[in-house]
């Protein structure tokens, strides 16, 4: 699973001024709509389906009162799903909606205080929008580009489902101020942030996907030696017993069938002696 919070000025191929109107991002987003025409997808936010693009720019850039010009007034985040994660949950859209309004809970409950203590903020606290896109498109600095076996703005091959959400700085009340690129991780984790979406997939849907692999990262990139060797001692004990479980399971099952055999050849004997043939 890929989680990511955008930097308008680093990442991507379209800059934008998340300073001012959310006009720009959500032109941009409406991409796909011309040739799905009256199948595009609409936005949707934590407790609705069907949002129009006039309704998003409305909601999002009269939620940030008292903002200065030259402060963010919203955020861009994209959620994307492997193409295994995606067939793991039967390609169902709804359900990956279900997911990403699972993740802006987990975005929300994120935010933390200066003193390190959490907001206690939910989904349901935040103003946002999130639009589901099925294509994506080759970058110049991909190596198919490179090699010229594929040009830039070319579509990308493959199940390349992913949801960009717009989120607001504000809160509901237009009273708590969100910066997800915080460069402080006592106020927002990105990384924390990712690994426990990731985790949430993998949890929820009963998944041995990215967040193990995330987790594993982390620790090997930024542990100390105490905390990769405890990783490893936990890895290991967990493996321990998963196997001491399936010999258990497999002894179970063999004295069953054991069972099953020794009354099937006790009948047998009990019927031969009956003279009864078959």
């Amino acid at each position: 699973m890929y989680v990511k919070v955008i930097n308008p000025q680093k990442h991507g191929k379209t800059e934008y001024d998340n300073a001012g109107s959310c006009t720009a991002l959500v032109n941009y987003l409406s991409k796909e709509d011309k040739e799905k025409g009256l199948e595009r997808e609409l936005y949707f936010s934590h407790d609705q389906d069907k949002v129009s693009s006039i309704e998003v720019i409305r909601s999002i850039d009269g939620n940030c009162p008292g903002i200065e010009k030259h402060e963010a007034k919203f955020y861009s985040l994209v959620v994307a799903p492997r193409p295994d994660e995606m067939e793991h949950i039967k390609n169902d859209k709804a359900r990956l909606k279900a997911y990403v309004r699972d993740a802006m809970d987990i975005y929300a409950q994120n935010f933390n205080k200066k003193d390190g203590t959490s907001k206690n903020l939910a989904g349901k606290d935040l103003v946002y929008y999130a639009k589901l896109e099925e294509n994506r498109y080759y970058k110049g600095t991909d190596e198919a580009v490179k090699q010229g076996k594929a040009k830039q703005g070319d579509l990308l091959p493959g199940d390349n489902t992913h949801i960009h959400i717009i989120v607001s700085r504000k809160d509901k009340t237009k009273k708590i101020k969100l910066s997800p690129l915080a460069n402080s991780k006592k106020l927002f984790s990105r990384e924390n942030f990712k690994l426990k979406c990731c985790k949430h997939f993998d949890e929820n849907y009963h998944y041995q996907g990215s967040g193990k692999e995330l987790e594993k990262h982390i620790i090997m990139r930024d542990g100390t030696i105490q905390e990769r060797i405890a990783y490893f001692k936990m890895e290991y004990e967990k493996t321990r017993t998963l196997r001491n479980e399936h010999q258990q399971e497999f002894n179970k099952n063999q004295g069953i069938s054991k069972n099953i055999k020794e009354n099937k050849d006790n009948k047998q004997d009990q019927d031969n002696n009956l003279g009864i043939d078959f």
